[in-house]
């Protein structure tokens, strides 16, 4: 995993062929128009699972899509937005990354660790999202 001035990325094993396929079937598991979770101390994140593509811009080497998600500290009074995006990087690989909104609100200036934890965090949390749907024993078989 990687840190950047505002943003975290993830690479997958994520089979390229199958990404579209696996963020419809997120988005049909899902039982709201978001995935949440609440990341202990951390804070909580909400991402939303409508993603769509990016429109033109590709990854190194194929599709992306995005979506936006919404980050909270621990006591859930300061929000920040970010964007996330799934991007194809090679035959058997993806990257998952989320964007801090620009600029940062008020409520987080000072607190860039606490906010790189959290967006980490989020990452990490969708990523097992993400690898569990694509591990399930009917998804490959069914979406080739």
């Amino acid at each position: 995993m990687e840190w950047g001035a505002d943003t975290v990325s993830r690479e997958l094993p994520i089979d390229a062929a199958l990404c579209s396929a696996l963020l419809l079937r997120l988005r049909r598991d899902a039982p709201e128009r978001h995935l949440s979770w609440t990341l202990g101390d951390r804070g909580a994140a909400e991402v939303d699972v409508h993603f769509h593509p990016t429109g033109g811009q590709s990854g190194a080497y194929g599709p992306a899509w995005s979506t936006t998600a919404r980050l909270w500290d621990a006591p859930r009074l300061a929000l920040t937005t970010a964007v996330v995006e799934m991007r194809v990087c090679a035959d058997d690989r993806c990257e998952v990354s989320l964007r801090l909104a620009d600029p940062v609100p008020a409520s987080w200036q000072g607190r860039t660790d606490e906010l790189a934890a959290l967006a980490r965090a989020a990452v990490d949390e969708l990523a097992e999202e993400l690898l569990w749907h694509a591990s399930r024993p009917d998804f490959s078989r069914t979406q080739r």
